[in-house]
């Protein structure tokens, strides 16, 4: 169960502009040119979809099955309307072309779907005196899905002598995540003093992590 998350924190970003390479490598070297979208408040579900191709020959009566052509899917995005959201804007401008825009899906754990596809609709929603005026925008992904996996660094934690540490002292955490706690308790005689990264917080709680840690507590007698 610990790799169960919630969608809870997960965006949807656009850009017009197209990867030079239809792969993760091209796709990451215009992260840069991602603008991420206000207000969306579902994004659905996407994927891969085959039509199913049967075959019924007559001496044996049993209907053959197969994969023919796929569809990548489209998105319905509903999204309250922020009209001084940038995100919102390119989205606009998405519906009038007649290009592929490039997207990003990022999940709460930091895994991020990439894509290109037709913005086929923008349309208003306004609904009754208890709605959020809004918006929903129409997806037609038209090119493969290039899922990429959230990189991992590896936060550990260890006790130098004369006391003990409470709290996962060996955590992964995503890029650009948080650590959850870790205290550093002296023994009898004994008080903290310092992690060995110079750090006097106790407990630490490390974060947005951008690369390995390995710390050690240290205590010196009272």
């Amino acid at each position: 169960m610990s790799g169960i998350r919630t969608s809870a924190g997960s965006s949807l970003s656009v850009t017009s502009t197209k990867p030079a390479t239809y792969n993760e490598a091209g796709f990451k070297a215009i992260d840069a040119q991602f603008t991420k979208v206000a207000e969306i408040t579902d994004l659905g579900e996407f994927g891969r979809q085959y039509n199913l191709v049967t075959h019924n020959p007559l001496d044996t009566r049993r209907t053959g099955k197969r994969k023919g052509s796929y569809n990548d899917g489209s998105i319905t995005v509903p999204l309250a309307r922020d009209t001084g959201d940038q995100g919102q804007a390119v989205m606009k401008a998405a519906l009038l072309s007649d290009e592929s825009y490039s997207y990003c899906i990022t999940l709460q754990d930091g895994t991020k779907f990439y894509f290109s596809a037709q913005c086929m609709s923008f349309t208003n929603t306004v609904g009754g005196v208890d709605s959020i005026t809004g918006h929903n925008a129409q997806l037609e992904i038209d090119n493969d899905i290039i899922e990429v996996l959230p990189t991992t660094f590896e936060l550990a934690y260890v006790a130098g002598s004369n006391g003990s540490l409470l709290g996962v002292v060996n955590q992964s955490v995503v890029l650009n995540g948080f650590g959850t706690p870790v205290a550093a308790v002296a023994a009898v005689g004994y008080e903290f003093t310092a992690w060995s990264d110079g750090s006097t917080v106790n407990p630490r709680t490390d974060g947005p992590v951008t690369a390995s840690l390995s710390v050690t507590a240290q205590f010196t007698p009272e």
